[in-house]
């Protein structure tokens, strides 16, 4: 992940994806300096490469998290948060906003969620994350319904797969 293509694409995404918009009127916001965190939806190449793709595509709209996986000293995301999405090459492709944020336990995860993880149900989404994860239905989870703010590439899609 190279530093100075996340700057820039901070700084295109931050104006056009309308972040900093009123920044020419009033000054700086704080939400406008720092480039938000950026990140892969997973570790593997091709699997990160696909998530950014559902993200770019509109497809994929949740993320999860183990609560115990988010240390203690790091507060759970919150509404409003922002990131940055890589894709299977880490280069930033999307910018997105947390909508929703809830703490529930593994075996409470509904439909919604899942579908918006891009899998069928519930029950689906359970089963692979239990292989995954590790979870347990008694385990807390953070679930979060995100939005696309902007595209790294307004007409194109995302850079070719892995």
């Amino acid at each position: 992940m190279d530093s100075d293509e996340i700057e820039q694409f901070w700084k295109r995404a931050r104006l056009r994806g309308r972040v900093a918009w009123l920044e020419p009127f009033v000054g700086q916001h704080r939400l406008g300096t720092l480039p938000p965190p950026a990140f892969a939806f997973a570790p593997e190449p091709y699997l990160a490469q696909r998530m950014a793709e559902e993200v770019l595509a509109g497809e994929r709209t949740a993320v999860s998290t183990l609560r115990s996986d988010i240390p203690d000293d790091v507060p759970v995301p919150e509404v409003g948060d922002l990131a940055i999405v890589l894709d299977g090459h880490e280069q930033p492709v999307a910018l997105i906003r947390t909508v929703e944020v809830r703490v529930v336990a593994f075996g409470e995860v509904d439909d919604r969620h899942a579908r918006g993880e891009c899998v069928q149900d519930a029950a689906s989404w359970r089963e692979h994350q239990r292989q995954l994860m590790g979870a347990t239905d008694a385990d807390d989870v953070v679930l979060e319904r995100i939005v696309l703010v902007f595209p790294a590439q307004e007409s194109a899609p995302v850079a070719a797969t892995i």
